[in-house]
């Protein structure tokens, strides 16, 4: 019975193609500069939908414009709920310390995958077709 669920959780996700898991938060502005684009303000995605990665994404500067997409799957402490869908976004900075979670959203991202504030799980996974 186990392994059928595991079987089915698992399979329910594979259409998601969002195999990756992590932790995500937000990040307030200041945005600028970046580590990535400097001061430039057209390094932001329309409707700014960009991020921060944290140190296991980072790969010495290489993720800068990589674009991720990332589903919330439920809020780690604090009050909040995921809101349904799937966000992309651009990666134009790099949070490096020691307690950084995996990934940083700008306030408006981060508000169209979840309602509250502090550190939510997500499921992500790299969007190479950009």
């Amino acid at each position: 019975m186990k392994a059928t669920t595991a079987l089915l959780t698992l399979s329910s996700l594979t259409h998601l193609g969002l195999c990756d898991v992590g932790v995500a938060t937000t990040y307030r502005p200041p945005y600028l500069p970046t580590k990535c684009f400097g001061s430039d303000q057209g390094q932001f995605p329309p409707g700014y939908m960009f991020g921060a990665v944290g140190p296991g994404l980072w790969d010495k500067g290489a993720a800068c414009g990589r674009m991720y997409q990332l589903h919330c799957t439920n809020p780690t402490t604090g009050t909040g709920s995921c809101v349904p869908g799937l966000i992309m976004v651009k990666i134009v900075e790099g949070r490096l310390g020691n307690k950084a979670p995996l990934f940083s959203l700008s306030m408006t991202a981060a508000q169209k995958l979840y309602t509250g504030s502090g550190p939510f799980k997500t499921e992500f996974s790299e969007d190479l077709s950009h």
